[in-house]
């Protein structure tokens, strides 16, 4: 029989358990295919087949033999706070399938070097201009890969990030009420933390912050499962859901000192664990950021891709204060902020001519980017749960215990704080408060789990309050521009011929244009190609994407085209055609599309502008083809 006394929900249990094997299996499957050369189309959608059949049959048997989730009451969404999350995870649900992925990292480099990798059968060493293809973590990347492979299409890459969602809440309460939070505390944030603004936009996308938080908040469950169980099954889970985690961004490395807190207790109490957790760590090993690091060290000799990057931070104190601003101002803003473009010129002209310009001199990247609208690149928790959170301690302040903090809850929430405290005085990033999105469950918790009773949760201005604080992320979600679930085009179009707010239209008009075309945006320069081009040579920056010229999937190779560690212009021998933009020309080789043509003998066939994102010009885009008698210039 089930053992009811695990601080554990059957279902949430069940879920955490099935997505846990399911993400190991894919990874490791991946790594498999990989060492084999069978990379390609047949062994992922092997791969698929496999942990997707084997994953239902998994969740039926866990599940006592029933598909329907147990505990589940559809007439709890009836509450604000529920039915409020519900509107996040069908706004995730519904536009993840309508729309194709934009997030501009993934478009960047983690689809391309799928791509790369499936071309040659293996993962290799890609050795472009955008070294993030390479020395950055691949978890997200191993759970989109099958369906992608599989079918040749993005369609499904969301639902990565947009089942965990669904786990999140049972996760949250299973978390809180573990390590000692009250239940009705718990019972209550379990709906508001998911639609802070980083997790709630990027719920249907493929930003890859998100998914870690799912991995933490499940090496948790099982840690604290073990405690009261032994079971050497929790401890293994546990475990392997650390090194997943790991295995997502190498930014939640500081995340293990929680993790291990809550696990330390459990080998002095069951010492057989430990022979479990060695097995799972062997296993855990590949599917972390260990063979990441290892080929980051073998091929730069340094683990982290990157010895001179100038995101590590020298002096902690400018790290500690800088990445304060960033991630307090980003706790400071709604999920609908129209002013933001003018705040974050007004902030960061302030820190280049105040006292605050030593910030700058030793945090490089220091620079506030907060959206107008809660976005998937930029936004942090945001003002709806740092709101909520700030009116519950003052409604509850009465019942604030500092003894509640002496548990193992304490502990393991003060190591989320000491874990975000190293990387604020190490890494100094502007996307800090989207990096951070795991971070915040123990942040949080630590204040939650001083409070010894929920009595202002009871109070209707509180409750008010909040919902008024966070209904913002609803409009936020509607108006997505990479996902609107509203015909904002035709508005903002009426907008202007009726000459309503016509420079807000405008530039709505712009934001919402880019972003229907993002997931395939360089297509007019791929219409140019010739028909018979098989091997392109794709010479942009590494803010530009080289996936559109893969189009159609398995038709086309795309390599990159940059020079040897002296410099010497590559030899185009082998290409058919070279797509350039003039930024790229100008980072790669110091010169412009029509003098690269000139120096390889080629001859220029045809150019059109591009507008990539919003915020940025339009790029001039060339297609550069072979000469009948090709004589290059070096």
């Amino acid at each position: 029989m089930r053992n009811h006394s695990l601080p554990l929900r059957p279902f949430t249990e069940t879920t955490a358990t099935v997505w846990i094997s399911l993400s190991a299996f894919f990874s490791l499957g991946a790594l498999f295919l990989s060492l084999i050369g069978q990379l390609n189309r047949a062994g992922c959608s092997t791969l698929l087949a496999v942990g997707t059949f084997g994953s239902a049959f998994a969740y039926h048997r866990l599940n006592g033999g029933s598909w329907l989730p147990r505990g589940f009451r559809l007439k709890r969404f009836r509450k604000p706070f529920p039915l409020l999350y519900l509107f996040c995870a069908l706004a995730a649900l519904i536009g993840g399938a309508i729309y194709q992925p934009s997030n501009h990292d993934g478009l960047c480099y983690r689809i391309p070097r799928l791509l790369h990798w499936l071309a040659e059968g293996h993962w290799h060493w890609i050795g472009g201009a955008d070294t993030r293809m390479d020395f950055t973590a691949v978890g997200f990347e191993t759970l989109m890969l099958p369906p992608f492979a599989a079918f040749h299409t993005l369609r499904f890459a969301f639902l990565v990030n947009a089942i965990p969602f669904l786990l999140m809440p049972g996760l949250v309460f299973s978390v809180f009420t573990s390590l000692g939070i009250k239940k009705s505390i718990a019972t209550t944030w379990m709906w508001i933390l998911p639609c802070g603004s980083c997790f709630a936009v990027q719920a249907g996308s493929i930003g890859n912050d998100f998914l870690s938080c799912t991995y933490l908040l499940t090496a948790l469950i099982f840690a604290s499962s073990a405690l009261c169980s032994g079971r050497a099954s929790a401890v293994s889970l546990s475990v392997l859901s650390a090194a997943l985690m790991t295995g997502v961004k190498a930014t939640n490395l500081p995340l293990l000192l929680p993790i291990a807190i809550c696990l330390t207790p459990v080998f002095f109490r069951f010492p057989k664990t430990l022979i479990s957790a060695t097995l799972a760590g062997c296993i855990g090993v590949f599917v972390s950021f260990v063979p990441t690091a290892i080929a980051n060290t073998l091929h730069t000799g340094d683990w982290s891709g990157e010895a001179n990057s100038v995101l590590r931070i020298k002096n902690p104190a400018a790290g500690l204060v800088g990445n304060s601003l960033l991630i307090g101002g980003a706790c400071l803003v709604p999920a609908v902020f129209p002013p933001a473009d003018r705040v974050n010129t007004w902030f960061n002209s302030l820190t280049e001519k105040t006292a605050l310009s030593w910030i700058k001199n030793e945090f490089v990247d220091f620079k506030m980017t907060n959206p107008q609208l809660a976005a998937e690149e930029h936004s942090g928790l945001g003002l709806g749960v740092s709101g909520t959170l700030v009116l519950a301690l003052i409604v509850g302040w009465r019942d604030i215990r500092f003894g509640r903090l002496r548990c193992l809850g304490g502990c393991v929430f003060g190591g989320f704080w000491i874990a975000m405290l190293f990387y604020m005085m190490t890494l100094g990033n502007r996307g800090a408060p989207r990096y951070l999105a795991p971070y915040y469950f123990g942040i949080i918790a630590l204040p939650l789990l001083a409070l010894s009773s929920a009595d202002f949760s009871r109070r209707r201005w509180w409750r008010w309050s909040s919902l008024a604080l966070l209904l913002p992320i609803t409009i936020a979600l509607a108006c997505n521009p990479a996902r609107p679930l509203l015909p904002l085009g035709t508005i903002t179009n009426i907008l202007i011929e009726k000459g309503v707010a016509s420079g807000i239209a405008e530039r709505m008009r712009t934001v919402y244009e880019v972003y229907a075309n993002r997931h395939d945006v360089y297509a007019p320069v791929r219409e140019m190609l010739p028909l018979d081009a098989k091997s392109i040579a794709f010479a942009g920056t590494g803010g530009e994407s080289e996936y559109s010229f893969w189009l159609p999937l398995g038709t086309r190779k795309v390599t990159d085209f940059h020079g040897d560690a002296e410099g010497k212009m590559p030899n185009p021998t082998g290409y058919d055609v070279i797509v350039a933009s003039a930024w790229g020309t100008r980072d790669r080789f110091g010169i412009s599309p029509e003098e690269l043509a000139k120096r390889l003998g080629w001859k220029i066939t045809g150019r059109v502008e591009i507008r990539a994102m919003a915020s940025q010009e339009l790029a001039t885009w060339s297609v550069l083809v072979p000469n009948s008698n090709t004589n290059p210039a070096n």
